[in-house]
């Protein structure tokens, strides 16, 4: 299981909302890069970096600071306001290994198809409140339920999923492991759990489910030290805390 140090980056800055929320911000560096570097020094082999300003503004904002991460050879997987075959070249030919879409999904089912097409690390990032998938940096709600999606999404050639529950993304609440199992038993491609990992119990209960589950995205519990980076991937790896 791949271990995804979260690097969500608003105003330049590296930081941690709850449940999404713009008016609910910690702020954990002043330097995203230096960041990645530290995560990266701990073992992680890949770095999960959310540009938030682009999924408020729809086109990525904070490029150059994702293009320095990359510049460290750090495998970076990417989203946040990706929503045109341009920037999503751009991103790609900047060397991100792997672009998240999330608005387009919905918005943009051709861009999603030609995407699959064009590109091995396309990732469909759903995110869902109540079983309803939610868009505009998760400021609108949709009437889609997460598996109907995704059920369309895998027609149009999406390979791989990035599940988060909004509603504990943030909080530190536990992963929504029923929602995982649910989705592995239904579908068939690679899926990324992300949202509310509280401890190690968490990662090894996701390891439960089967290779299926490919990766998890931890975020606040690494920025406030509840495990290490280094916890992180040897529970992914032996199954024990």
């Amino acid at each position: 299981m791949i271990i995804f140090p979260a690097i969500d980056i608003l105003d330049g800055k590296v930081v941690r909302l709850r449940q999404g929320r713009l008016d609910s911000v910690t702020v954990y560096n002043d330097d995203p890069v230096d960041q990645a570097k530290q995560w990266a020094a701990a073992g992680a082999e890949w770095i999960h970096v959310v540009d938030l300003d682009g999924a408020v503004t729809g086109e990525p904002v904070n490029l150059p600071i994702i293009e320095r991460i990359v510049d460290e050879g750090i495998p970076v997987q990417m989203g946040g306001g990706i929503r045109s075959m341009a920037m999503l070249e751009r991103i790609c030919n900047a060397g991100v290994k792997r672009a998240v879409l999330g608005t387009a999904l919905i918005t943009q089912p051709s861009l999603v198809a030609e995407a699959c097409e064009r590109f091995e690390g396309i990732v469909a990032g759903v995110d869902a409140r109540d079983g309803k998938v939610a868009i505009q940096g998760w400021r609108e709600g949709t009437e889609y339920g997460v598996l109907e999606l995704i059920r369309e999404l895998e027609i149009l050639g999406v390979r791989r999923l990035a599940y988060t529950d909004i509603a504990r993304d943030g909080l530190q609440t536990g992963v929504n492991y029923g929602a995982y199992r649910a989705l592995a038993s239904q579908i068939d491609i690679p899926i990324i759990a992300s949202g509310g990992v509280c401890s190690l119990d968490d990662i090894i209960d996701l390891l439960t489910i089967g290779p299926q589950v490919e990766g998890v995205i931890i975020g606040r519990s690494l920025y406030e030290g509840v495990f290490t980076v280094e916890d992180a991937l040897a529970a992914a790896r032996d199954g024990v805390s």
